[in-house]
């Protein structure tokens, strides 16, 4: 109770430091704890900020390189509506600069891998990497189901390193501590009024260091806006970098649409009617523009495959529906008789369980008349033997009764 009393005594006492006011012990070491505090979290949220955003650095660098290498392939070649496979765009010359996509992923693949950040996520986007269908001797293009946001999330990337929610809450917290020890250097200066008789004694204490209680919401509205004032670029800066390493992905892989894949299924041709029916000699002329003049067999057999194929598939698709439609009838067709045999014997079920009561009382009444006359049986045969009996005693010849005394010696 002593130690209690001595330390509520010495947070009530006023002090002054540094030529500032007079304000009580509570207010100054509230003080300097929020400065602390402030201080902490600041080096905290630095470090781990950088730490955040040196693997996108270190990353980012390898991406841009790798971007202006590609320069703008990846435009002309989405943009153009080429034939695929026999000539190249009529905007692109021979000498144009061509670049293996496998390649590039291979470079990314092993960056990424060297990044435990990126480790998990990549793992996930490179499931949604598919190869685009050309001919063999196209080198084929790499493309993307799905956008790179979509997958390297702020939540997957920085919520394992940066509590960016706690630091966009610290200047609020800052402030609350601040007004909560000022309320309190209130409550100790209250403390000490006290009337006695008609005077009220403690007062000058309360007016004393009246203007040095509010030095803790001072300290801690100056903390809280400073601390704004660095946080909000720092994240600004991560934010930038994970930003532009999304753009860097999408640009090495964009984003195929369901709506680009099925267009590239379907048959694309400049010109209709005689065009759509080119000759094998405009086919090799074609390829030949290309200096690939023994490519022309090779490929209109391999037209005629999938055209076989394609054929077949469309055949076994309608044998399919043809199947879906007809199955009902045939069931019906083939279930009709047993099915009204069964009918037919749930009815004659039916009817005979409605006359069962009826024929259980003919039966009882009949095993009724069995029984009456079974009884009546019984009892004409017993008194016709008890009669019988009586006739047979009385003219039945009486037995001499023998001595059975001993005769005497």
């Amino acid at each position: 109770m002593t130690g209690m009393s001595s330390l509520w005594e010495f947070l009530s006492r006023d002090a002054a430091f540094f030529g500032g006011p007079q304000s009580p012990m509570l207010s100054w070491i509230g003080s300097f704890g929020i400065v602390l505090f402030f201080l902490w979290h600041v080096i905290r949220l630095a470090v781990a900020v950088s730490r955040a955003q040196r693997p996108f650095d270190r990353v980012c660098s390898m991406l841009i390189t790798l971007s202006h290498d590609r320069g703008d392939i990846d435009r002309e070649r989405f943009t153009s509506r080429a034939l695929v496979g026999f000539a190249p765009p009529a905007d692109q010359t021979a000498s144009s600069p061509t670049r293996i996509d496998c390649d590039d992923l291979n470079t990314v693949e092993a960056a990424m891998q060297e990044e435990p950040l990126f480790r998990q996520p990549w793992a996930q986007f490179r499931k949604t990497l598919i190869l685009q269908h050309v001919p063999w001797f196209v080198e084929p293009r790499i493309f993307s189901t799905r956008r790179a946001e979509d997958i390297f999330t702020q939540d997957a990337l920085l919520s394992h390193r940066v509590n960016l929610a706690f630091y966009s809450q610290l200047p609020s917290l800052v402030t609350g501590i601040g007004l909560l020890l000022t309320f309190l250097a209130l409550f100790i200066g209250l403390s000490k009024l006290h009337a006695d008789g008609h005077e009220i004694v403690g007062i000058q204490g309360l007016i004393n260091g009246l203007a040095g209680k509010f030095l803790t919401s001072i300290v801690g509205l100056i903390a809280a806006n400073l601390f704004t004032l660095i946080e909000k670029p720092m994240v600004f800066r991560l934010m930038n970098a994970h930003h532009a390493f999304l753009g860097l992905i999408d640009k090495l892989f964009p984003r195929k649409t369901m709506e680009q894949m099925l267009e590239q299924l379907t048959p694309m041709h400049s010109e209709r009617g005689g065009g759509r029916q080119a000759s094998g000699g405009e086919l090799r002329e074609r390829v030949g523009g290309m200096g690939t003049d023994g490519l022309a067999v090779p490929i209109a057999e391999l037209t005629a495959a999938v055209r076989s194929l394609t054929k077949w598939k469309q055949d076994e698709q309608e044998a399919g529906r043809r199947m879906t439609t007809e199955l009902p009838r045939a069931l019906r067709e083939e279930f009709a008789v047993p099915m009204k045999t069964l009918n037919d014997s749930i009815h004659e079920l039916t009817t005979l369980l409605k006359d069962m009561p009826l024929h259980r009382t003919q039966a009882t009444t009949t095993l009724d008349d069995l029984m009456s006359r079974l009884t009546d049986t019984l009892a004409a045969q017993r008194t016709s033997s008890g009669v019988a009996r009586s006739e047979e005693s009385r003219f039945w010849p009486k037995r001499s009764m023998v001595s059975t005394e001993r005769p005497p010696a």
